[in-house]
């Protein structure tokens, strides 16, 4: 799956013998699960490393360097979450992942537990949305730079929100197009903000992320849509910017409490 800067794979292979090499324009960050009975694993030819159980670790690639190497997987399945960021240029170089070395098979509780949820995106067993995976590439890109050097200043909390006047541009613009795909960097845009500031002023101002705001609007639509009997689940879902009724089952049980349809029901509709 591609989004505006970055893409994710991911990658299941049988048990095997396979070789590999990964390099390019962009950084590569993954999770692995797997073990192999066999096996090396280098980052620009220096580095080996024969470490058989790689469950949970983590490998990281900037652009100008490469890793290689070969595997004999030893479970009848195994798998990777793998990210290519090419984070946004900007003012702002909070995004700059570019100075940040190579690493081999390490861990960091973060960064594993945001590349999990890029797993349930692209499996598709999480949320699909737009505006919540490229939270999840920006909330990458702050914990690439915190675990590479945790007193970097410019990674401290924000001071201060949004204006007044920067809150009201974002309702008017949710409330417009809250049936189609809202980018984070459109948000970002009508405020003046880099991307990544703006997620951290909103929060400040509003207690959600923009996220979790575009997604309870939404929830907020699909109530008032419902109480329509002769809509269906599927055109409510598709007209409050959901990718259909699945997403919409999911997303209305956690945060109502129960499905759409034990909603109407609840409510003397049917």
């Amino acid at each position: 799956m591609s989004w505006s800067w970055f893409s994710a794979e991911l990658v299941r292979i049988q048990a095997t013998e396979v070789e590999f090499r990964v390099n390019g324009d962009a950084a590569f960050l993954t999770l692995h699960d797997h073990v192999r009975s066999d096996g090396e694993t280098t980052i620009n030819g220096e580095g080996r490393s024969t470490l058989t159980d790689a469950r949970g670790k983590m490998t990281f690639v900037p652009v100008g360097s490469s890793a290689e190497g070969w595997n004999c997987f030893k479970r009848q399945v195994s798998s990777a979450i793998a990210i290519h960021l090419a984070p946004p240029t900007s003012g702002d170089d909070a995004n700059d992942i570019s100075k940040i070395p190579p690493s081999l098979y390490f861990e960091n509780s973060n960064l594993r537990a945001t590349l999990e949820k890029f797993r349930s995106v692209v499996d598709g067993s999480g949320i699909d949305d737009h505006a919540y995976a490229e939270t999840l590439g920006l909330l990458l890109l702050w914990e690439l730079r915190h675990a590479a050097d945790p007193n970097d200043p410019r990674l401290k909390p924000v001071r201060g929100g949004l204006t007044g006047y920067q809150l009201r541009r974002i309702k008017e613009f949710v409330d417009v197009h809250v049936s189609k795909d809202i980018g984070i960097s459109e948000l970002a845009g009508l405020t003046g903000l880099s991307q990544f500031h703006f997620i951290r002023a909103f929060k400040h101002s509003v207690g959600l992320s923009p996220y979790q705001y575009v997604l309870s609007e939404r929830i907020s639509v699909a109530r008032e849509m419902l109480s329509e009997r002769d809509l269906s689940i599927a055109d409510v879902a598709l007209a409050a910017g959901f990718s259909g009724a699945p997403q919409l089952n999911r997303v209305f049980r956690k945060l109502i409490g129960v499905t759409p349809t034990a909603f109407r029901r609840e409510n003397g509709l049917r």
